[in-house]
């Protein structure tokens, strides 16, 4: 609402001063006055972002001359949550002099840039170039409605070099080890370093349910092997998740690892035995076993068991709820002359069959 013969025009990013407000100059005509072209501007105060915490750490040393790999930090509301879809602008501040910018994409390089939190509500700044070779610092400061933080670049020379020789940009199920040792290799002078140079590596966040070396340190410190390489102990997830940077230190010298939690699944793998109580059964022909011992011809080279099934070669046939078990020669011509008698009489039982009734053991 305006005021007197005055309009609210502060708020209008479109409003400008005008010696002839009523033909020109939007928002500017009086309470009179029927005003200039107008325009409807919507306008918000943006997402409720209370703290933005950082996600790579709050220092970054690298050589001169060397690109600074992205800094990320998480947006989050009065509740803790991740807030999505914020915009966060990230603003270089040079004091040293040592002309970073941000490599931009589909744009010239620049000292700012704005950047959206993800679903996650993650936002991260592009790579960082060095227009000089001057040892020095600066400051990255990561801003957003509400909230800000500011990371901290140091520019020094050291006769080490570090990089990420393996366990790189992997993922983990909440709760479980990634697959990959953190591997980093260290250089001195621009040789191999010696063996037993130490080698530290911190997780950059300090929530408690951020990943862990063995499930429980945060910082660990190891020693090169003959190649130069120091391995970490086993890192594993925690309940939290996303990315997550663990930096390799030796000196003024480090490089950083980004490893993901993802949300696991509630599967298992399952085991020995697993989706039945017991073991499953060998396969019968029969399903009720008879409790009498099966007929069988003698001179037969096989033996049955109890179950009905044959613990050689021969085969089991079901007859009236028993089992027969038949082998070599005398089984096969039992199975003959039962055959012959049933063709003799077949005629007759089919056309009696109706008057028939049959009865099982249970009713002898």
């Amino acid at each position: 609402m305006g005021r007197a013969n005055r309009a609210r025009a502060n708020h209008d990013p479109f409003w400008a001063p005008s010696g002839d407000p009523v033909n020109s100059g939007v928002a500017e005509g009086g309470a009179n006055a029927p005003g200039g072209p107008g325009r409807i501007v919507l306008q918000w105060r943006g997402l409720p972002v209370d703290r933005l915490a950082q996600v790579t750490g709050t220092d970054v040393t690298t050589q001169p001359g060397t690109d600074v790999k992205p800094l990320a930090v998480l947006a989050q509301g009065k509740d803790g949550k991740p807030v999505a879809d914020a915009s966060v602008t990230y603003t270089i501040e040079d004091p040293d002099g040592l002309k970073p910018f941000f490599y931009l994409t589909g744009g010239p390089d620049d000292d700012q840039t704005v950047v959206a939190t993800d679903a996650q509500g993650r936002a991260q700044s592009p790579w960082i170039g060095l227009g000089s070779r001057k040892e020095g610092s600066f400051t990255v400061r990561a801003k957003t409605l509400g909230a800000s933080t500011a990371f901290t670049v140091r520019v020094k020379e050291s006769p080490y070099t570090v990089s990420a020789s393996d366990g790189d940009k992997q993922k983990a199920e909440q709760g479980q080890d990634f697959a990959d040792a953190l591997v980093a290799r260290v250089v001195k002078s621009g040789k191999t370093a010696p063996a037993g140079t130490e080698v530290e590596f911190r997780v950059e966040d300090t929530a408690e349910d951020a990943p862990r070396f063995e499930g429980e340190d945060r910082v660990v410190r190891v020693k090169t092997d003959d190649s130069g390489k120091a391995t970490a102990p086993a890192l594993t997830a925690g309940e939290g998740t996303g990315t997550y940077t663990v930096a390799a230190s030796v000196g003024d010298a480090m490089t950083q690892f980004a490893v993901e939690v993802v949300e696991g699944d509630g599967s298992e793998e399952p085991g020995p035995g697993d989706g039945s109580g017991s073991p499953s059964p060998s396969p019968t022909a029969d399903p009720s076993p008879s409790a009498e011992p099966s007929p069988s011809a003698s001179g037969t080279s096989g033996t049955t068991g109890g179950d009905g099934t044959s613990t050689t070669g021969g085969t089991s046939t079901n007859l009236d709820g028993g089992s027969l078990a038949s082998t070599g020669a005398g089984g096969i011509g039992l199975l003959l002359a039962a055959a012959a008698g049933l063709a003799a009489v077949g005629f007759a039982a089919f056309r009696f069959a109706p008057r028939l009734k049959l009865r099982s053991r249970d009713d002898v």
